[in-house]
């Protein structure tokens, strides 16, 4: 009989104790690097401040509705009609919200950018400085260029750059990106 890891945590748990029991020594850097991000923004417990870790329960409970696992869950699956509409109204939700994460000053000069597309350099944005481009670069909205005549960094929009674009007015707005 195998114990479960998290039944061997305290209430509130670290985000390297959790790793270490959900995906073992050897991921635990990756995970509390790549995944708890992600899996934050899919309602992941948060840190407690006062208690400084997570707490094990809802972890626990977290996981349980990732797998499929509730009150009214059974090893075989009903006769009846299938259901082939795995995203819910919460997962369609989550794919029209911005993903990025950018501040509003580089929101700003992404729409800038995408509005006016012969737009290449901070020097022609309103407010915008090379670390704000550098941002969006890092962010994987801009991919830098060469040097234009001046020496000033040249920039361009990604698709990535345009499709948060089209999430945020899609998701400030209420509407319905088009396809």
């Amino acid at each position: 009989m195998t114990t479960d890891p998290l039944s061997q945590l305290p209430l509130f748990a670290t985000d390297r104790q959790l790793a270490v029991a959900i995906v073992g020594k050897e991921r635990a850097a990756m995970w509390i690097k790549a995944v708890i991000p992600q899996l934050e923004r899919k309602g992941f417990p948060r840190i407690d401040p006062l208690h400084d870790g997570r707490p094990v329960p809802l972890v626990r409970k977290f996981y349980d509705g990732y797998f499929g696992i509730t009150v009214g869950f059974s090893a075989t699956a009903p006769d009846g009609e299938e259901n082939w509409d795995w995203h819910s109204k919460r997962q369609r939700r989550e794919e029209r919200k911005p993903q990025l994460g950018l501040s509003t000053r580089c929101l700003s000069a992404l729409r800038y950018m995408v509005e006016h597309p012969d737009v290449r350099t901070s020097a022609e944005i309103p407010g915008a400085r090379d670390f704000t481009l550098e941002q969006l670069a890092n962010a994987g909205a801009l991919g830098e260029g060469k040097r234009d005549g001046q020496g000033d960094r040249t920039w361009t929009v990604t698709d990535l750059g345009r499709e948060e674009i089209a999430r945020i007015d899609d998701w400030h707005r209420g509407k319905p990106r088009r396809s």
